[in-house]
């Protein structure tokens, strides 16, 4: 009896198993209905039976890259019109406010020189305009004609207005610059130029810089034409002219500014292109197909997209 249990169970031990494997195998799979959707109806049936892992294959590293790439082209337009705007748009925040706090600098130093140019120009014409007198310059003239060109002994009449009236005033200019045409053309007498009129920027700036104008200053004395040859001019003649150089000075300061302020945009708006073509060259994107066993003998040729970010 006892023999006869032991060999019975020893059976039920060897064949229990594969009755119940063979069951599971005949029982009917379960269908899911939460899986996504890849457009391939075999791939979907089998997915939801179970009988294959399915997985979101759709690449997100396309849509990643449209959006951070930058444009060299608007990013040199943004830093021409404010140097560092370039910079910011390719987040280059640094170099962008480099490029700002350089250009606010250097308008402000262009200012500060334009007035003190402004400033010392009208300290050294007022100077003119009280030391300096085309009468007295139109008078010397009538004097010491012959001896500047002995043809010129017709030059009379220069001084026509009233003493009350404005030195500028008082006489006949074309007369005046006839008298010089006529002077200058005895080579070695020290005459030149033709004064302009005034208020022309030439009329101050030829009156301190040249002695054939030298006579027209209230220290003048008895200037002669041979202090007019050598040069031998006076005082105020000497003081004006350093005035005006001044004044020169600082419209050159201002000067080089407004150069480094475009200077400034250039380089900004190269840099900034520069800095978005570095951005893009960054950013590197590699597209390649990748065979996934999906199970039960399918296998699937996936669409991969990989972003490398080059630092």
């Amino acid at each position: 009896m006892v023999k006869k249990f032991v060999t019975t169970l020893a059976v039920l031990m060897i064949v229990a198993p594969q009755t119940f494997g063979q069951m599971r195998r005949q029982e009917q799979p379960k269908f899911s209905s939460t899986l996504p959707l890849t457009g391939n109806p075999r791939l979907d049936l089998l997915a939801r039976m179970g009988a294959i892992g399915l997985q979101d294959t759709v690449p997100a590293a396309i849509v990643r890259l449209e959006k951070d790439r930058k444009s060299p082209l608007l990013a040199g337009l943004f830093s021409v019109v404010l140097p560092g705007a370039g910079e910011f748009y390719t987040e280059n925040y640094w170099r962008a406010g480099g490029f700002l706090v350089a250009e606010a600098s250097l308008w402000v130093v262009y200012a500060v020189y334009s007035k003190k140019g402004d400033n010392q120009t009208a300290l050294f014409q007022n100077y003119a305009d009280v030391r300096w007198s085309v009468v007295r310059y139109a008078e010397w003239i009538e004097e010491n004609a012959t001896k500047l060109n002995p043809d010129a002994t017709s030059i009379t009449g220069l001084v026509i207005g009233p003493p009350d009236l404005p030195p500028w005033q008082r006489v006949d200019w074309d007369k005046l610059n006839a008298s010089e045409d006529l002077i200058a053309q005895m080579v070695g007498n020290g005459f030149t130029h033709r004064l302009p009129h005034r208020p022309e920027q030439q009329y101050y700036e030829l009156i301190g810089k040249y002695p054939q104008f030298a006579s027209g200053w209230d220290d003048a004395g008895s200037i002669t034409p041979e202090d007019i040859v050598a040069s031998n001019v006076s005082q105020r003649f000497l003081d004006y002219s350093k005035m005006r150089g001044k004044a020169n000075d600082f419209f050159n300061v201002a000067s080089t500014m407004a150069s480094l302020v475009v200077a400034n945009h250039v380089l900004s708006a190269l840099d900034a292109a520069w800095a978005a073509w570095q951005h893009n060259n960054n950013l590197k994107l590699e597209a390649h197909v990748v065979p996934t066993n999906r199970g039960a003998g399918f296998v699937e040729f996936v669409p991969t997209g990989t972003l490398t970010l080059n630092f």
